[in-house]
């Protein structure tokens, strides 16, 4: 909040070149909470004398001051002059623990920490997830521990989402075409295989003998197939076979919701799902998707804000999920319910 203190005022008037000069030097009788903001406003001052006695001051500031105000007080300019030039420990700690410090900040702030606040700001998985240049700014950091960059390799792997399928590069070639011989053949040497599992009516093939179909024949497959057929084919293991069923079939919200909900399709198929709005319009989808334990933890966390307050909770106390879709669960339903 601005002061509304009568000198801050008269200083922030331009009136009186010698009261911006004692509030550069901090001689007058003003609070930090006063006095700080107002000595990072001159220190963008057009006067060399008054900006170089601003910086001055906030450099000698006491850093266990600087780091209480910054944590508690300090708006976004404040903040954002403190993360381009504060190098004590305190006050940069102090600036990750901010929640609301805006992320593009975090990425300053990541290429000068020392190994132990590099740590504290890979307990950021929040900001991480919505701002990952923060890993490669920290990569960058002359720095980095062992720890931190084993660290990053796990986010990189486990919390960050996937690079996004671009389903017309994927697909566009495969535009509905007639089974040819060979692909006949390979429907053939299948049936003569033992029939273990769910019946599809349309090929007359059984689960087990679908799963042996070569991936061309089982993407043709896909097109127009049955809900039986679908079943099978979006468990497929192959990312291409699996992410056909969703482009090329017209399914009902129930059926996306029950795909959504299990736990056998590979996480590109969650993935999928969650990049079509139409879909994430549907709350049981949404709900679906984010008690998924096989979505990438990325996504999950971007879809918790839409979930209720009831879900939110529940999820909180859900050990079938991550630990960082757990956290965040319970902190979107502690904000929510104050």
């Amino acid at each position: 909040m601005a002061s509304t203190h009568p000198l801050v005022e008269q200083v922030r008037s331009g009136h009186s070149r010698e009261l911006q000069l004692l509030a550069a030097q901090g001689i007058l009788p003003l609070s930090a909470q006063d006095l700080i903001p107002l000595q990072v406003e001159l220190t963008a001052s057009e006067s060399p004398e008054i900006s170089g006695y601003a910086k001055s001051s906030l450099e000698e500031l006491d850093p266990k001051l600087a780091a209480v105000f910054v944590e508690n007080e300090a708006s976004e300019e404040v903040l954002e002059y403190f993360a381009f030039a504060a190098s004590h420990p305190f006050v940069l700690e102090a600036l990750m623990r901010r929640r609301d410090i805006p992320r593009h900040l975090l990425v300053e702030l990541a290429g000068k920490l020392g190994p132990d606040l590099q740590e504290s700001l890979l307990l950021r998985q929040d900001a991480i997830i919505e701002e990952p240049e923060i890993l490669g700014a920290l990569e960058a950091n002359p720095e980095l521990s062992v720890y931190s960059r084993r660290k990053i390799a796990e986010y990189r792997e486990h919390l960050l989402p996937r690079a996004p399928v671009v389903e017309e590069k994927i697909f566009s070639d495969l535009q509905p075409i007639a089974l040819d011989a060979e692909d006949l053949v390979a429907l053939e040497r299948v049936r003569e295989l033992p029939a273990v599992g769910e019946r599809d009516e349309k090929t007359g093939l059984s689960e087990s003998q679908i799963r042996v179909l070569p991936v061309p024949l089982k993407i043709k497959l896909s097109r127009g197939a049955s809900r039986t057929l679908r079943n099978i084919l979006i468990k497929d293991t192959n990312q291409s076979v699996a992410l056909s069923v969703i482009v090329n079939s017209a399914m009902s919200d129930d059926e996306i919701a029950q795909i959504a909900s299990s736990r056998s399709v590979i996480d590109e198929v969650l993935t999928l799902i969650s990049r079509r709005r139409e879909w994430l319009a549907k709350y049981k989808i949404c709900s679906a998707l984010a008690k998924n334990p096989r979505i990438p933890v990325g996504v999950a966390v971007k879809i918790l804000p839409k979930l209720s307050v009831r879900d939110l909770r529940s999820m909180s106390k859900d050990r079938n999920v991550s630990d960082v879709v757990r956290s965040a669960a319970g902190r979107l339903y502690r904000i929510k319910t104050k």
